[in-house]
This record gives structure tokens, sequence and C-alpha cells, in this order.
């Protein structure tokens, strides 16, 4: 089965794009163009009217508010959008650009969808990740992949001030936890027969002890309890924490923009395309 927003895409990119003038991006954002993205800044107060000068009457909200709606099967752009998302109050022309390339990288890849297989059985596949000191805002995301294909996503700004990577990725991590338990919860209401432990699958390695082991250390008695929440769901035997190296890590494509031979691996993984 193939979920597919073609018919959306091709909308928006008419009404965005009718001048015929934005190139088509095979990823959405290239590699000479991830510094001065993750630079992106909102528009301060003094320079907030010459920018809503500068959009004249073109719409940032109803641009973001489109890609949006086309991430229900785009996982991959999430992170963009979501990034370009923190600037809607006081945006800049620069985002509305980057907007119109995510748009044009939509347009050129309008035929890949969710394409979900019974060939790839039945358990949850869940991966994890935080993004930590990279760029000024952190941010973390997650993909429970079910069938072949993604389920369920998310990519959010950590709203801590995580002292730590290890911080960081347990905050990750106790979102796809909630995430998880939502899950669970849905499949077996609908008579699905779930094999547990679900491995969540993270590249912290020191994350992973300190998920499985119990207590606390100098280092982490500061955390709240919401971190608590997968140590909890281990203890529980609902999940397992998973060491996996960064290269198989496809939750990275939710916490930062990728050089296009990743993109194009974790892109593949979530979609289940080539």
């Amino acid at each position: 089965m193939l979920l597919t927003q073609t018919l959306h895409i091709e909308k928006m990119y008419t009404k965005f794009c009718s001048d015929n003038t934005t190139k088509d991006f095979s990823i959405p954002v290239h590699a000479g163009g991830i510094d001065s993205f993750h630079a992106m800044t909102p528009a301060s107060d003094a320079e907030l009217e010459s920018e809503q000068l500068a959009l004249g009457p073109r719409s940032i909200l109803e641009l973001l508010g489109s890609l949006l709606w086309a991430t229900n099967t785009r996982p991959d752009i999430q992170f963009y959008v979501s990034w370009l998302c923190q600037f809607m109050q006081k945006p800049r022309l620069e985002h509305y650009n980057a907007g119109l390339a995510i748009l044009s990288y939509l347009n050129h890849t309008k035929h890949l969808g969710l394409r979900y297989s019974a060939h790839h059985g039945e358990d949850l596949e869940v991966y994890t990740d935080a993004s930590w000191g990279r760029h000024p805002r952190d941010f973390c995301g997650h993909a429970i992949l079910f069938g072949g294909a993604a389920i369920s996503f998310a990519s959010k700004r950590i709203r801590l001030v995580t002292q730590s990577s290890q911080e960081a990725e347990i905050y990750g991590y106790t979102y796809a936890a909630k995430d998880l338990r939502f899950i669970h919860q849905l499949l077996q209401f609908l008579g699905h027969a779930i094999q547990f432990p679900t491995r969540v699958c993270t590249d912290s390695s020191a994350a992973v002890p300190w998920i499985r082991n119990p207590g606390t250390t100098a280092r982490t008695r500061h955390y709240d309890k919401f971190l608590m929440y997968g140590r909890e769901q281990f203890l529980n035997n609902e999940s397992v924490p998973t060491w996996i190296p960064s290269k198989d890590q496809c939750a990275d494509i939710f916490t930062k923009c990728e050089d296009k031979s990743l993109f194009l691996k974790f892109r593949g993984k979530l979609l289940n395309c080539v």
C-alpha cells in the first residue's frame, strides 16, 4: 500500500511557484546551504517592517501550513518544516525562499510516499535521536516503523536547557517512549498481537546504560521526573533501549540537515523506497 499526496503537492507548486523560476531540488537543503539554514533567526523588531515589505503579498503562513499538511506522508521534510515554523511570527524573506526550496524538492519527488508491505512483518521498529550543541536550537526526533514504513514520527525542539548530549538523547527517548505507548495501545485495540519488549534504537552509548540501570548519579540526579519515563517503560518490559551506530540512525533526519547521501539513505528507510 502506497500513501502519497501527489495532487496536493502539484496544487501547492502551481500556487506558490507559478512563475516557474524555482529550480528543482533533489534534497530540501543542499550541502552549501546547511550552515545558513541552521543560522536562520527571526526578524528583529527593527527589521520586521522592512522584511514585511520585502515579502509583499506572499504569505509565508499559507506556504508553511501547506508544507505541514504534506508532512503527513513525507517524514523526510519534517525537520525542515518544523525549523521554519519557528519564525512564523517574525518571518524574513529568506525563510519564505527556504520554504519554496522545500516545495521544489517535494514537486521533484512527488511520486514518493509511505509504502507499507506485509513482507516486512508485523514487528515495530523505533528510532530516536537528538542534536546537542550543533546549532543554537537543539532538536529531537523519532520514528516508529510498522509494515516497512513510518506510522508515527516527530521532530521537536528541545524545551529544556540540556547540559549534555546524554540529557538531550534521554529527552528525545522520553518522547519516543510516550508515542510508543500510544501505538501499543492502538494496535492492541485493533487486535494486533505485540511482541514485547519493543526495541528502541538510539546511537547514544551513554543513554542506554542510564535507562537500563535504576538509580541516579551525581550527573543525573537533576533530571526531571518526566525524563524517567523511558526507564519506567523498560522496567515494565514494554520497550528496551538498543544501541545502533549513527550511520544506521534514520531518526537523525529529524534533528538536523543531512548531506545528500545520508538524507537519501534515511529517506529510503522511513518511506520504504529506493
